[in-house]
């Protein structure tokens, strides 16, 4: 089972931002104050306004949203869920890869080493204390068996993780996969291995992007099964503020 079957998963879970930002209306919301009464002060699309929410918000966190726009009425955000932070921190330090850099990586021999190699290079590179310590972060990732990919996609930043695992109930070897897309939202998943067949299970946390990806499905030659679900976690997260030795 070679880690480079997940190219074509990865094409999937990039396919046109803009596209799927039409169809899903999902908007990256960072929630700057709360004006009580329900309301909060937000940053959608480096524009500052006002808007209204019944779910609870944290000031400095930033949410995947819908976000209704009636004429004469606050804005009112719902379908709220909240960015993870490596998400925020990563974006912040300008460490990314292209979509042409992960395919390489992922259709390499040693997927792990390609990635390390980078890695170690950006790190000695590094031209700020937040570059540092991103690519120290993403090696410490690597190092818990967890591929930790940020990619930047026609201006859209995303991060993606890959883990292979031996399941001992199937006693099989698979890959978990996660992904923190703008434009979709989190994705988890399992890429499954049943002799000659693959098989990949997708959660999704939001309807509209299962009715979204599942019009693409026909370009996945697997077989592919998606589902609504509410939590979705990272495989992989740290402190970014407290990186320990690296030892790989």
């Amino acid at each position: 089972m070679n880690i480079s079957q997940l190219s074509s998963l990865a094409k999937l879970l990039t396919t046109n931002p803009n596209e799927a930002k039409a169809a899903i209306k999902l908007a990256t919301v960072n929630i700057l104050k709360s004006l009580g009464n329900s309301k909060y002060t937000i940053l959608l699309d480096n524009k500052t306004l006002t808007a209204q929410s019944e779910k609870p918000l944290s000031e400095g966190v930033k949410y995947w949203a819908q976000m209704t726009n009636l004429k004469n009425s606050t804005p009112k955000l719902s379908q709220l869920l909240k960015q993870p932070l490596l998400l925020k921190n990563l974006q912040n330090s300008y460490v990314e890869f292209s979509l042409k850099d992960l395919q390489t990586i992922l259709n390499s021999k040693k997927p792990q080493n390609i990635l390390k190699q980078d890695l170690l290079q950006n790190l000695a590179n590094s031209t700020s204390k937040e570059e540092f310590i991103s690519n120290s972060t993403l090696l410490l990732s690597l190092q818990n068996q967890t591929m930790t990919i940020p990619i930047n996609y026609h201006n859209y930043f995303s991060i993606l993780q890959f883990k292979k695992r031996y399941n001992k109930k199937s006693k099989k070897t698979q890959i978990d996969f996660y992904a923190a897309l703008e434009f979709l939202g989190p994705i988890s998943g399992i890429l499954l291995f049943n002799n000659s067949n693959v098989s990949i299970n997708l959660n999704v946390a939001f309807e509209k992007t299962k009715q979204f990806l599942q019009r693409d499905i026909k370009n996945i030659s697997y077989k592919v099964d998606i589902s609504v679900v509410g939590e979705i976690e990272p495989l992989y997260n740290t402190n970014i503020n407290s990186i320990l030795d690296i030892s790989i």
